[in-house]
């Protein structure tokens, strides 16, 4: 007998919290309906042409808005910016909650472009698909802004961490027998 979904829905939750990923904020905005939200599935998708990708619950209040927007950004926070993760993942705000204390702008596209952030990746929406409780956004890459600074966060074992020690070369090697 196979176990039931719940049980492998906590199993996967428990184990996927041992695997460490980087923690990016998501906006856009419509009018003057303006959303964000912490993501922690953000990656490159491809070069030709330069595409990232992320997913968001279809039950959250972001989910309607990016669903109709044509562009958003993706922030990636550094170390000293972890309040903002936080303050993005804060579920049941409002818009003006969101970004009311936030310093912000919007930018040519339309989108909320948080201040002072590591890294902007300014997208043009692209494709999206139905996967399970969540949906996949595809972005098409039409601007990054990446300044110098402390490296992006990640979250791993429902904690946020910094990047850690490089492993040495002598244990990447793969020994044969």
């Amino acid at each position: 007998m196979e176990p039931s979904k719940e049980k492998n829905a906590e199993a996967l939750k428990k184990t996927m919290r041992k695997l460490p990923f980087p923690v990016a904020i998501a906006t856009t905005a419509i009018g003057k309906e303006k959303r964000g939200v912490t993501i922690g599935s953000f990656t490159s998708l491809s070069m030709d042409p330069p595409l990232v990708s992320f997913n968001i619950d279809r039950n959250s209040q972001m989910h309607d808005l990016i669903s109709r927007a044509t562009h958003f950004a993706i922030h990636l926070p550094d170390y000293e910016q972890c309040r903002l993760c936080d303050h993005f993942a804060i579920p049941g705000q409002s818009g003006e909650e969101q970004f009311g204390k936030v310093d912000h702008y919007r930018n040519g596209y339309g989108s909320p472009i948080l201040k002072n952030i590591s890294a902007i990746i300014q997208c043009r929406a692209y494709e999206q698909f139905k996967a399970g409780d969540h949906s996949i956004f595809v972005g098409e890459v039409i601007e990054v802004d990446h300044r110098e600074s402390e490296p992006s966060i990640l979250y791993y074992d429902q904690s946020y961490r910094s990047v850690g020690e490089k492993v040495p070369q002598m244990a990447r090697v793969h020994k044969s027998a």
